[in-house]
């Protein structure tokens, strides 16, 4: 009854809110983070029917431990926030391509003043596409970072989902993390041997979630995800930084829920 109300009351707005707790935490490909973090995003706007969902998104991360209090103030990491619009395009009965197109910006704020130069902001654009269909879903992200992180990342990836016991589902899926050779040289490091990196894949992740429809707008889920660094060079390099993160292979989990109004 609750449910239905709200969605009563905002329809034709829309708001939806994802938390998260993760063992640790991969960004854009890099393990930022091996220990646990947790994150929350928020997406709320309007559905403009045939022109699509116009909103508004806010991203955020926060540290679990004071792994990070060296750099920054405890617990907070930092905020993603932008504009979004989401199209999509039904193709036939069982096929449609869904499109998501954000213009967002990055805030770094409360590292201390030794680090300074890390209380920044620097923007960027991205697109996100899949092609939803009974079968396997292929789908990929590009986003162009500016100001600052002038870099190219891209992830692309396919995934199946099975539905068992009619709330509940299983989700395999497997998709690789790369870019341009500055988003390489962030995820890996400088090369041990002074060469240049150049633009390409540099991980593959491995990842399974389990999940339960609560409600028509409640749903819960937990993961594991297998991250895996590719490239004899890449890995090589890893074993030779001393970024206190750097793993070439690196096994996580999280747990949360989706909720949508």
């Amino acid at each position: 009854m609750i449910a239905i109300l709200a969605a009563g009351i905002l329809s034709p707005f829309f708001v939806e809110v994802t938390p998260e707790v993760r063992s640790s935490y991969v960004s854009l490909g890099k393990l930022m983070e091996d220990r646990p973090m947790q994150i929350t995003n928020v997406r709320g706007g309007y559905d403009a029917g045939d022109f699509g969902r116009f909103g508004v998104r806010n991203w955020d991360v926060s540290s679990l431990t004071d792994r990070r209090h060296d750099a920054h103030r405890h617990a907070f990491y930092h905020t993603e926030f932008g504009l979004t619009w989401q199209y999509d395009v039904k193709l036939s009965e069982d096929w449609t391509l869904r499109s998501d197109i954000t213009r967002s910006w990055t805030m770094y704020r409360g590292f201390n003043r030794n680090y300074a130069s890390s209380n920044r902001t620097y923007s960027w654009w991205q697109i996100e596409q899949e092609l939803a269909n009974p079968y396997i879903v292929p789908f990929y992200r590009l986003r162009k970072c500016f100001h600052g992180n002038d870099y190219l990342y891209f992830k692309a990836g396919v995934r199946k989902k099975f539905t068992f016991l009619d709330d509940f589902y299983l989700t395999p899926s497997v998709y690789v993390d790369g870019g341009s050779s500055r988003n390489y040289r962030r995820v890996i490091s400088t090369r041990p041997d002074g060469e240049k990196w150049h633009s390409g894949v540099s991980s593959v992740t491995f990842r399974l979630e389990l999940g339960w429809r609560v409600c028509e707008n409640v749903s819960a889920f937990v993961f594991a995800e297998q991250y895996e660094v590719v490239g004899q060079s890449a890995r090589h390099a890893i074993e030779s930084s001393s970024y206190r993160c750097a793993h070439k292979d690196w096994t996580l989990g999280g747990v949360g829920c989706r909720i949508r109004f």
